[in-house]
């Protein structure tokens, strides 16, 4: 668990600038000058309609063109990684950044062959918000603009860099509200509004009565069908950008909400004890993460699907069995252990077959870390008494320490939930289970991969409290039976 302060920060980023020579990330470094060679050659060229199919430009067009893009490409590629160490050590999201940019700088070039304001900076900067976050899409939308700009100024246009960077970044905005699939024609619809706004506004000063014969209506038509071509590049992309990045999109998250989701259905037919202490921890999990800014809809779908390996021996968990069934009575704690923990490994080969990306599997061996299992290791104990030694170490999930805000908050919610159940009632007890269970966590190390703070943490207790109160929907047992005949209520307590 860390702390508040920002000591290390300097050193983090001295370490980041000279990661490549220092750690070995030499063959990331030739990779990304290659990379910049390659999008730099894109613009000493241009394609043609007829033979021949690309033509050079003369050799001083084209040094002058390679290198602002070269130069944009390294400022942008520095920035980043100063601001973001985690991506430009990510294979997986370089690839995916890399592989986006490459397709929006092909389109740059093809699109000068009709109009450059058919170019939908857009679909690249969206897409990079939803998968990665908005600083990395602004800074990638600036790039494409200079990208648009050296393009056009062959033409001298600065029309199309204004209209690129105004779309790039109006699609970058609209992500806020992508949770389906229909959202993203709000994207093409704004943008392709924005656009045509835009060439109006270009337009206007050169234009002479009557406005509609001379509004120039082709560049109309490109600005808009732009927004068009974003909103359907996005909707085509969005599964490959998650098998690429295994970061699961808005809208992926959505759907795995869906209760028809065979997953779901499932857990929710064969283990249907599971199922509700899954819905429970969901609900803990998304109150807190918006206590402390965590991503709430990752953290819920986290925790319907952090428990699915119980699907394997489902009669092996409490909440599954029946008043006078526990198979662990037949067996020994060390095997009671085994059975255990398997759910973890099931769990996450389960997932993968259904198509969970990493960012929702990393909730199943995080969820119990390295906890001891409590019960059968003091059963262990008390049957082997003092001639057998039974290290704690024997008896500990084999999982992750959580390493993210959520995986943290489905770690905490799941014993926190378990715990509640034992409670007669709510109020101040209910606030010393939640304070108990989560230091008990802490000092078993469990957090000490974990971003949170130990003001998260507070906050997390009093979101858990405050969710547990509401959850905690109790009837009136018992009652008075005069007062029950007078209101024609039956001993059955009838609503």
């Amino acid at each position: 668990m860390k702390n508040n302060d920002n000591n290390g920060r300097i050193s983090g980023i001295i370490e980041t600038l000279t990661g490549p020579s220092i750690k070995g990330g030499s063959k990331r470094g030739l990779l990304l000058s290659a990379y910049v060679l390659v999008i730099s050659f894109l613009f000493t060229f241009n394609f043609n309609s007829s033979e021949p199919f690309f033509v050079f430009l003369p050799w001083k067009i084209a040094v002058s063109h390679g290198l602002v893009v070269a130069i944009s490409a390294v400022a942008t590629i520095s920035y980043l990684s100063i601001r973001n160490e985690k991506l430009t050590s990510d294979t997986r999201l370089m690839t995916f950044l890399m592989g986006t940019t490459f397709i929006l700088l092909l389109t740059i070039k093809g699109a000068e062959l009709v109009s450059l304001y058919l170019v939908p900076v857009a679909f690249a900067t969206a897409l990079t918000a939803l998968f990665l976050d908005f600083e990395t899409g602004l800074s990638l939308n600036l790039f494409l603009a200079i990208a648009v700009g050296v393009q056009s100024g062959i033409s001298g246009s600065l029309g199309p860099v204004i209209i690129a960077f105004a779309g790039g970044l109006v699609g970058i905005l609209e992500t806020r509200d992508i949770n389906r699939m229909s959202d993203l024609t709000s994207i093409g619809i704004s943008v392709g509004l924005v656009n045509a706004v835009l060439v109006f506004a270009f337009r206007f000063p050169t234009l002479s009565s009557p406005f509609i014969v001379n509004l120039d209506w082709p560049n109309y038509w490109w600005a808009v069908l732009n927004g068009l071509i974003s909103a359907l590049f996005i909707a085509a992309a969005v599964p490959t950008a998650e098998r690429i990045t295994q970061i699961t999109s808005p809208i992926g998250l959505m759907e795995l909400l869906n209760p028809s989701h065979p997953l779901m259905e499932r857990l929710r037919s064969e283990t249907p004890g599971t199922y509700h202490h899954s819905q429970n921890i969901a609900s803990l999990g998304e109150s807190a993460a918006r206590a402390i800014g965590a991503d709430p809809l990752l953290t819920k779908v986290g925790g319907y699907y952090h428990d699915i390996g119980k699907m394997v021996r489902p009669d092996f968990f409490i909440e599954n069995q029946s008043s006078n069934s526990n198979p662990h009575n037949d067996l020994t704690p060390s095997m009671s252990k085994i059975v255990l923990t398997s759910h973890i490994k099931q769990g996450i080969n389960l997932g993968k077959r259904y198509g969970l990306r990493e960012d929702v599997l990393c909730f199943i061996p995080s969820h119990h870390g390295t906890s001891l299992i409590k019960y059968f290791y003091l059963k262990a104990l008390r049957e082997g008494r003092e001639e057998v030694d039974f290290p704690e170490s024997d008896f500990r999930y084999e999982g992750e320490l959580p390493k993210r805000k959520e995986t943290t908050i489905i770690a905490l919610a799941d014993p926190v939930e378990a715990a509640s159940h034992t409670l007669d009632n709510v109020g101040q007890e209910l606030a010393d289970m939640v304070e108990e269970q989560i230091d008990s966590k802490i000092e078993d190390g469990q957090l000490d991969n974990s971003p949170v703070t130990m003001d998260d943490i507070a906050a997390i207790k009093e979101a858990f409290v405050s969710t547990l109160r509401a959850m905690d929907q109790r009837r009136v047992k018992d009652y008075p039976e005069e007062r029950a005949d007078e209101l024609g209520v039956s001993e059955l307590g009838e609503e």
